[in-house]
């Protein structure tokens, strides 16, 4: 992905910083004003950064992952249609794995009528809204992330191996050009890296405008699942 482990250590600095001067990175770097110069060349031809005069900062779609809230009012009415034939997928006295995110919500949202699942996810608002319902409902110990009230420690990983999950909905905060899905969070790779390799049939849900972007760490391919639910249309 990266020509060398300094172009990526500039990525996850500009993720924390926003942007940095030449200057910066030489200094932090200890090398040249050409070879920064060139590895933001490089990172510019790959779409991760914008150069500016002694400087760069990310694309607008490489910062940092919006807060729920902000997802959470965001397209809400395609979340809900694609919720809707999310549901179709799901068969009598299954076990059902929910990702964390405000789609996996809609889904939720839908199940809270049915009294015969096994639902098993690490988002706490998924958790709540199905607690007053008739299914069962797991949620995986491990620290709870502030922004998003979700789980994603090696504890939850640990936690669902010990579990037969039927069928998995994922959710995705990015699709790149070469449709990987993609994460600006490490701890959220590891959890649904785990569910790829390990739930025998693996649904994505994801909205058109998740599309043709950036993060920096790739998680898997839409190849990796059994099914894509989505509003988006290829040119």
């Amino acid at each position: 992905m990266f020509d060398n482990d300094r172009q990526q250590k500039i990525i996850e600095v500009l993720s924390e910083k926003g942007s940095i001067t030449v200057d910066e990175l030489k200094d932090l770097f200890r090398v040249s004003n050409m070879t920064i110069r060139r590895d933001l060349d490089r990172l510019q031809e790959m779409d991760y950064i914008t150069r500016f005069h002694g400087g760069a900062m990310l694309t607008d779609f490489m910062s940092k992952e919006m807060t729920y809230f902000e997802k959470q009012c965001e397209h809400v009415e395609e979340k809900r249609e694609l919720a809707k034939e999310a549901v179709n997928y799901i068969r009598e006295n299954s076990v059902v794995y929910l990702d964390a995110g405000t789609t996996t919500l809609e889904i939720a949202k839908l199940l809270s009528g049915r009294q015969d699942l096994n639902i098993v996810t690490n988002d706490l608002r998924i958790a709540i809204q199905l607690s007053s319902s008739g299914n069962k409902v797991f949620l995986p110990g491990g620290l709870v992330s502030n922004d998003t009230g979700s789980v994603y420690s090696p504890d939850a990983i640990q936690y669902l191996k010990k579990l037969n999950i039927d069928i998995a909905f994922l959710a995705a905060s990015s699709i790149d050009k070469d449709y990987n899905v993609c994460t600006p969070d490490e701890e959220k790779m590891h959890l649904k890296k785990f569910i790829i390799n390990n739930v025998p049939f693996k649904v994505l849900v994801v909205d058109k405008h998740k599309y043709s972007r950036k993060s920096l760490h790739k998680i898997f391919s839409l190849n990796d699942v059994d099914m894509v639910i989505t509003n988006y249309e290829k040119n």
